[in-house]
């Protein structure tokens, strides 16, 4: 029989997320939505797994139309409100469904997934609201990730609280040591890029879906990326290319990347990620650098993005 539970894709940001959501979207059965983010506030406020006052359905569907995302679902908040309404003792899963299933309904698909990278922080509570739910971690070298959201004015490297790729990977050491940790699986974005096929193969296996060869064919479906999000996601129709990877060791000097190993380079050597910096003799300074730098933050982040608006630091630098 079918699986038909839901699945997650999650992580960092800019590691790739979109791509995976696209191929497996042109699976005949699964349909991925555009990023939710307002389970991560649901939470925080709702029961789980039990029935909800109408208090509560009340308060979670402000919540989720509230979100400045809730325009990429494209349905009428009053529509939402009033099926929400004639539920009886819906639990939160069953308000949620409300907009999962109305999209599966929409594609034609029988089984949906969500895709918003930073549902990697409340893995515990989807497999609650969800039993059975899979997830699917997708990692990239962090000082790729970091590249990309320094291009785009996101959070820094540096800044260890906000830095969304540094937050996955503790995370990650949770989740291997937890209930959870045989749903999740990790793919690494590298593995995604030089075999593809043979990654998607395994991501339908651990899914438990057939594999479907129209699933390298995903470039049609560039549409189901929102309007306001196009412009970060320039090369997303074009074949994946290996010149995507490892793209740090041409973008960064050397001032560039031992900043960025400084504060990365733990997580990135238990994930076998090779270093530029990585005989022992380095490791003292860049301790030294990486607890500088993340004692810094707060006055460091925007320190730098003076000195770019005043061109005294070249707005390409990667700090």
């Amino acid at each position: 029989m079918p699986d038909d539970t839901p699945f997650f894709i999650v992580g960092a940001g800019r590691s790739g997320t979109t791509l995976l959501r696209l191929i497996l979207s042109a699976h005949s059965r699964l349909h991925i939505l555009p990023e939710t983010w307002f389970i991560l506030d649901l939470v925080k406020e709702m029961p789980l797994n039990a029935a909800l006052s109408r208090a509560q359905v009340k308060r979670a569907t402000d919540i989720m139309t509230a979100d400045y995302r809730w325009p990429d679902m494209e349905i009428d908040p009053d529509v939402l409100r009033d099926r929400a309404g004639q539920l009886a003792m819906p639990r939160l899963a069953d308000i949620l469904n409300l907009v999962y299933l109305e999209h599966l309904s929409r594609a034609g698909k029988s089984r949906f997934g969500d895709k918003t990278p930073t549902y990697i922080r409340i893995v515990p509570q989807l497999a609650t609201i969800y039993p059975g739910a899979r997830f699917i971690h997708l990692i990239r070298d962090g000082r790729d990730v970091a590249i990309s959201r320094i291009r785009l004015g996101w959070e820094r490297y540096y800044e260890r609280t906000k830095f969304e790729w540094t937050l996955a990977m503790e995370k990650r050491r949770e989740y291997a040591v937890s209930a959870y940790a045989g749903r999740i699986m990790e793919v690494r974005y590298e593995q995604l890029v030089d075999h593809l096929e043979a990654t998607v193969q395994e991501i339908c296996s651990f899914l438990g879906e057939r594999y479907e060869p129209t699933m390298l064919s995903w470039q049609h479906l560039t549409t189901l990326i929102p309007d306001r999000e196009r412009h970060i996601h320039g090369k997303i129709a074009e074949p994946v290319s290996g010149a995507t990877l490892a793209g740090w060791r041409h973008k960064l000097n050397a001032i560039e990347c031992f900043a960025m190993e400084a504060c990365l380079y733990r997580d990135l050597v238990q994930l076998g990620y090779p270093l530029r910096f990585s005989h022992p003799l380095w490791r003292p300074l860049l301790d030294l650098t990486g607890a500088a730098m993340h004692g810094a933050a707060p006055w460091l982040a925007p320190g730098v993005a003076a000195l770019k608006r005043r061109n005294l630091l070249p707005k390409s630098a990667h700090l």
